[in-house]
């Protein structure tokens, strides 16, 4: 089996062009609303959510397009929302109490807090993804063009 055909796919419909870029209106699939990950991928106004995607294949405003999301930076972002929280508090929990120390109540409080500073640092992350628009969906096909 090829990830190509295990891909997820979301339709669209694009609704602006800026330079490189097509603005897309979609409903989000059942996937994504049970996602925990979709603040990611997309950002939602009112009662429509829009993607900023690369217009690979010259869609026009108009045109009903297919999308697909990266398996790999699925892979990404659920380990850094998921596991890496908890790898900070278990890891903070044996740092405090075995290399410093300190009481066992005290270092299950500072690992606790921990957790604060793996979001901090998930945020910190997922503003560098965004930045080099890493886990961003790509364009898959045209469906339905105005022409």
């Amino acid at each position: 089996m090829s990830l190509e055909n295990d891909t997820p796919t979301d339709v669209g419909k694009v609704v602006d062009i800026q330079k490189e870029n097509a603005i897309i209106e979609f409903s989000r699939s059942e996937a994504c609303n049970t996602c925990k990950l979709k603040a990611f991928c997309f950002h939602k106004e009112g009662d429509v959510t829009k993607l900023t995607i690369k217009n690979d294949l010259g869609a026009k405003i108009g045109d009903d397009i297919q999308f697909e999301i990266n398996p790999q930076m699925r892979i990404l972002s659920s380990f850094l929302v998921f596991i890496l929280p908890i790898i900070f508090l278990i890891g903070s929990y044996f740092l405090f109490k075995s290399a410093f120390g300190i009481s066992e109540n005290l270092s299950i409080l500072l690992s606790i807090a921990s957790v604060a500073v793996a979001f901090v640092v998930v945020k910190l992350i997922d503003n560098q993804i965004k930045k080099k628009a890493l886990i961003q969906p790509k364009m898959v096909a045209i469906i339905k063009s105005v022409n």
